[in-house]
């Protein structure tokens, strides 16, 4: 994170957190071990061509560690051709995937989801949260990331569905919503892969 946010200005306030990171990394620890870290608003912003949400560089940092510890839990149950994990080759593992299948399957049908990330529903996405973490403290601040307060041009909004965009631990939780899906996909004869954005290709050897 200090790499990412490397570029801030001077009066960011990674600064502040590295500056006073030894006593920070207490205060953390303890919140996060008792239950009661709570995240702040996430910021909004709007660029010429895209939409921006920034999260505070704490609590960045802290949705980055429940990223790895929740990996290391949900990855084992997540497709193996869901190549947006971490650790699954990203783009170019599907491209390889795909390639590697081509010559007896060489009927491609894509299909994507429109604003996949903001259609999520938080209960249903909840459940299958509660299927493979069982740490109620884990579990509190997946829910809080989920049901936070946007800041928008100083409007504040109550957030009840769908997921942050540019937050290290959306990809993850992106991936566990589509297991259900990615399940019955497995189930078929042909090789589908995951991971074109949020889309899909499914390779056929015939036409129809």
């Amino acid at each position: 994170m200090c790499a990412q946010r490397a570029h801030y200005h001077f009066n960011g306030d990674i600064w502040q957190l590295r500056r006073w990171w030894s006593e920070k990394k207490q205060q953390i620890q303890q919140l996060l071990v008792n239950g009661s870290y709570r995240f702040r608003e996430l910021r909004r912003f709007q660029a010429k061509d895209r939409t921006i949400e920034w999260w505070c560089s704490q609590d960045a940092l802290v949705l980055k560690a429940i990223a790895i510890v929740l990996t290391e839990q949900l990855q084992p149950h997540l497709s193996p051709r869901c190549f947006h994990v971490a650790g699954r080759g990203g783009l170019k593992g599907a491209v390889r995937e795909v390639y590697a299948h081509l010559d007896e399957h060489q009927f491609v049908f894509r299909t994507d989801v429109k604003k996949y990330y903001a259609s999520i529903n938080h209960h249903l996405l909840m459940d299958l949260v509660g299927q493979y973490v069982k740490d109620d403290a884990v579990i509190a601040l997946v829910w809080g990331y989920l049901r936070h307060y946007v800041s928008d041009g100083g409007k504040y909004l109550d957030i009840t569905q769908g997921i942050s965009l540019g937050c290290p631990l959306s990809p993850l939780i992106g991936a566990l919503f589509l297991k259900p899906l990615d399940d019955r996909m497995a189930s078929l004869l042909f090789p589908s892969s995951e991971g074109l954005g949020v889309g899909w290709l499914l390779l056929c050897p015939l036409y129809g």
